[in-house]
């Protein structure tokens, strides 16, 4: 009596083999499921580890990530003794439009150091309250010419503000009325 493998075949049933062949697919299926699930998680932690290290090098790069972060002009309170006219920027650090605005408010201030002060006014402030509700910002950002000198408060539109030329027309023609006004005194 040896051990004959073609007759134990032969003794197992139909429905033996039918079994074994579903668990056999099952682990299959499930073998190859895992795997997928596996290189899906690799993925993603490939992915989130790139971000971060994007995110790192946007930070490491010393460019402002928010108004507040900006170095631009002087003191409010100082700006308003001044006798030059004050580009003043009333903002919010987590608008989108004010940090979008930030480069040209930049460049604006480079521009025109010599004939104009800026400021900027972080509505969230508490020490700013008083000024915010007495100019009545209710949208951000909100740009005003304002001058100490002659009393007066000049709003700049929105629709202004997206480039550094449209921006800039309206501080020259602010400086040539300015002039004007000089020359008469």
């Amino acid at each position: 009596m040896g051990f004959n493998l073609k007759e134990k075949l032969q003794n197992i049933n139909r429905k033996n083999v039918a079994i074994i062949t579903i668990i056999l697919l099952i682990l299959t299926i499930c073998a190859a499921g895992g795997y997928e699930y596996y290189n899906y998680k690799k993925l993603e932690a490939q992915k989130q580890e790139m971000f971060e290290k994007l995110s790192q090098a946007a930070n490491l790069s010393g460019e402002p990530q928010k108004p507040s972060e900006y170095k631009i002009g002087i003191e409010f309170n100082k700006a308003m003794k001044s006798k030059k006219p004050v580009l003043v920027l009333f903002y919010a650090d987590w608008c989108g439009y004010c940090v979008k605005f930030m480069p040209i408010y930049q460049e604006l201030s480079e521009k025109y150091a010599d004939v104009m002060d800026f400021s900027k006014v972080n509505v969230e402030d508490s020490k700013y309250e008083k000024v915010v509700r007495e100019i009545g910002i209710t949208g951000f950002p909100t740009v005003f010419i304002i001058d100490p000198k002659y009393d007066n408060k000049v709003l700049l539109s929105n629709a202004y503000l997206g480039k550094t030329e449209t921006v800039s027309k309206e501080l020259d023609r602010y400086i040539r009325i300015r002039k004007i006004l000089d020359s008469k005194k």
